[in-house]
């Protein structure tokens, strides 16, 4: 071969090697934008979760309870006069809260009744039913679901979706804990 010739092929071996290298550079950028939309994407998604999880009161718990609560015993606040029940109760309490233990307590006492009367829990601790707590004993509103407004520990005895007794506070609450045994 001539030196020529030897020229060429390592003239063309150089602008092959070039293109190669050229190409892989290209996959090597288009590899990496694939992987920041993919933490893009998910980084979105895990802050739908915490806004989420921080708009309803979720995200700091207190405690690590575990929740083994049955799904139709905890309430929300807007669903209090909806029940088909006849009569049935619904505790509105703060479950992390100051009341939590003593209306955590009125519950599971009233579940070993053998009337099969019915009690619900709302949880005024969290997100969406915070709308319903009442900052005063005068902002405390019983007569319907659209202007119902409790103090924190607050037992209400429904019959037909209608308020018929309300009691409110920790001291008139353990007060008619013997009335529920009956």
């Amino acid at each position: 071969m001539s030196k020529k010739e030897t020229s060429k092929r390592q003239k063309e071996n150089r602008k092959k090697l070039k293109e190669l290298e050229k190409q892989a550079n290209e996959e090597s950028l288009e590899m990496s934008r694939l992987i920041k939309i993919f933490v893009g994407v998910v980084g979105v998604l895990l802050l739908v979760y915490l806004l989420f999880a921080f708009f309803h009161g979720e995200l700091f718990h207190k405690s690590n309870k575990v929740k083994d609560e049955i799904q139709n015993v905890e309430i929300l606040a807007g669903s209090a006069f909806t029940k088909q029940d006849g009569i049935y109760y619904v505790l509105f309490y703060d479950f992390d809260g100051d009341n939590g233990k003593l209306c955590d307590g009125i519950y599971n006492v009233f579940t070993n009744r053998a009337d099969g009367t019915k009690m619900y829990k709302v949880n005024l601790g969290s997100g969406l039913n915070k709308n319903y707590l009442a900052a005063s004993p005068e902002e405390v509103n019983t007569s319907s679901n659209e202007t119902l407004k409790v103090l924190d520990a607050t037992l209400i005895k429904f019959s037909d979706d209608t308020a018929i007794e309300v009691v409110s506070g920790r001291d008139a609450l353990v007060d008619y804990e013997d009335t529920l045994l009956k």
